[in-house]
């Protein structure tokens, strides 16, 4: 009778924990899908954030019109329970759907604006209308509930984990005081409760897998380069696949090939080719995963190297092909080895070419902000911030520094007789000349107009002389090619060692300049920079057939009208 009443309460016991856990569970599996929603919800946004700000960063202003159509359809078809309840904007609970909705209008009219060629307009809206603002606040909502939802699931783990000792211990007390008569059943409850803790234990593996990848996701969006990037691939891959070993390539600039970005955990004596050819990957060609198997007849890519098996994935983000990630197992590694941590890789895969979306976006954004859209050399502004820079250095380090000033010569005259777009292919050229007799030091910039400067960190008044009748050789040469006489006059002048007056610099280039111009044009005038001890000295010009140096100009800004 004892035995059976032990039974009778084991049996209440363990069917009470039974529904419990599956209580816990239901609730488990509710919260998961809850959680996946958002995160759908909230790369939904994100990809529709991405291809608009695509299109603002791209020169003819065009947006992806395919991506930015589907990102949206996806968003708005997300059920409500996939948005937070309220999103502070401007210090006030707002409903998540008025929020969506000016998101909305404000994308509708930016990619308008853009259809339209307007791009600035675009751009006034973006900015205007604080969308920038009202994503970042909405992401932070989304990790915020994610961060709680996390937290729930991990307690409700812990009660399950609870429930699931329980009844493991009631079990055991069972099969110890009536081991002989229930031996059977004891043995069948012992399997059972092996068979849950594996459960539970790979469902809190996939747990910890999913909250490393929502990490890697979140500290790739702080990296600033691909140096970054790849240290936290590595990191990533190395935990979570630890037996298997990594490479990444990626595309150059030209796009013909995809060179070696990073490796690890490679085996001794791996021999990795330094660049592939899109046209020699099988993934590549056909945008999916491929397994390369050396042996045995399988398809095998022509840059398939050593004899393990390798999992190869395209790196897509917004419908391109940005990169190759490769997973290698090791050489004695079962055959389902690749199988097994095929999703991983992919959930890696794609986070990675995501964080290769933004840093190409954000580099393509800072050389815009830096760089004059017409000849490619770097703005003014860039100019004036280098300039103090290299002043300062060159008064820290007692060395010398040099402005080189130059005008093309009658650039208005050429743009009447030609055409504009003669005009713009003449500065587009006289900016390669620049670009390829310069040092890699040397920093060319477009001042306005036709007139350019040229700074040069560590060159005297004489090498800057000798570098710039070698510049108007050079331009002058253009003439023939170019069907249309083309000439330039130069202004040169050096500030001397322990100076840092760069406006006196430029002033003495601007002097140089406007001599060379009054002496007949297409040659190079100096000009020394004034010192704290000694009085402005005019260098003679260094072009050939340049006349006796006039008498030193009072130190202002002349008027360009004889420049033209």
């Amino acid at each position: 009778m004892l035995a059976i009443g032990l039974m009778l309460i084991m049996t209440l016991s363990v069917v009470g924990a039974f529904f419990l856990t599956r209580s816990y569970n239901q609730q488990m599996e509710s919260l998961r899908a809850a959680m996946a929603d958002m995160r759908t919800t909230r790369h939904l946004m994100l990809q529709t954030e991405i291809s608009v700000l695509n299109g603002l960063a791209r020169p003819d202003k065009r947006i992806n019109s395919m991506v930015y159509v589907e990102s949206l359809a996806q968003l708005s078809g997300q059920a409500a329970q996939s948005f937070p309840a309220l999103i502070p904007i401007n210090g006030k609970q707002t409903p998540s759907a008025e929020v969506l909705e000016s998101l909305k209008s404000s994308w509708s009219r930016i990619v308008a604006a853009l259809e339209n060629d307007q791009g600035d307009i675009a751009r006034t809206i973006y900015a205007g209308d604080n969308v920038n603002a009202t994503i970042q606040t909405t992401m932070s909502t989304f990790e915020a509930m994610l961060d709680e939802g996390e937290a729930r699931y991990a307690a409700l783990a812990g009660k399950m984990g609870y429930a699931e000792n329980a009844v493991t211990i009631l079990q055991l007390i069972s099969g110890v005081v009536c081991v002989a008569a229930f031996a059977f059943a004891t043995t069948a409850g012992k399997k059972q409760a092996i068979a849950r803790w594996r459960t539970l234990a790979e469902a809190n593996q996939q747990r910890e897998k999913i909250v490393r990848l929502s990490e890697m996701t979140d500290m790739l969006q702080s990296a600033n380069d691909h140096s970054d990037a790849n240290a936290v691939l590595r990191a990533t891959a190395t935990e979570l696949m630890p037996q298997m070993g990594g490479v990444l390539y990626v595309f150059n600039n030209s796009r013909d090939r995809l060179v070696l970005s990073s490796q690890w955990n490679l085996p001794a004596g791996q021999e990795l080719p330094d660049a592939i050819g899109p046209s020699h990957c099988w993934a590549l060609k056909r945008g999916k995963r491929h397994v390369n198997r050396p042996g045995g007849g399988h398809l095998c890519c022509d840059h398939a190297a050593g004899d393990h098996d390798t999992l190869e994935i395209p790196m897509i983000a917004r419908g391109e092909i940005l990169g190759l990630f490769q997973v290698h197992a090791p050489a004695a590694s079962p055959p389902d080895a690749l199988d097994r941590i095929v999703e991983t890789a992919t959930a890696i895969a794609d986070g990675m070419s995501l964080a290769l979306a933004n840093i190409a976006l954000r580099e393509l954004l800072r050389s815009q902000a830096l760089r004059d859209p017409l000849t490619g050399l770097y703005n003014r502004r860039y100019m004036e911030d280098t300039l103090q820079r290299s002043a300062l250095i060159a008064s820290r380090e007692n060395t010398p520094l040099s402005v080189i000033m130059l005008d093309l010569d009658h650039f208005k005259r050429l743009n009447d007789q030609f055409g504009h777009g003669k005009g713009d292919a003449v500065l587009r050229d006289v900016a390669a000349v620049l670009t390829n007799r310069l040092r890699e030091s040397d920093i060319a910039c477009r001042y306005g107009g036709e007139e350019m400067i040229i700074v040069m960190p560590g060159c005297d008044m004489e090498a800057a002389a000798k570098k710039a009748e070698h510049l108007r050789v050079g331009i002058e040469a253009l003439s023939g090619p170019s069907g249309a006489p083309v000439s330039a006059s130069f202004g040169v002048a050096s500030l001397p060692p322990g100076s840092r007056s760069t406006v006196d610099l430029v002033a003495n280039a601007d002097a140089a300049l406007y001599r060379a111009k009054k002496e007949g044009r297409n040659r190079v005038v100096t000009e020394a920079a004034p010192t704290a001890t000694a009085p402005t000295v005019i260098a003679p010009s260094v072009a050939e057939d340049d006349p006796q140096p006039l008498p030193a100009k009072p130190k202002v800004r002349r008027k360009r009208a004889q420049k033209a």
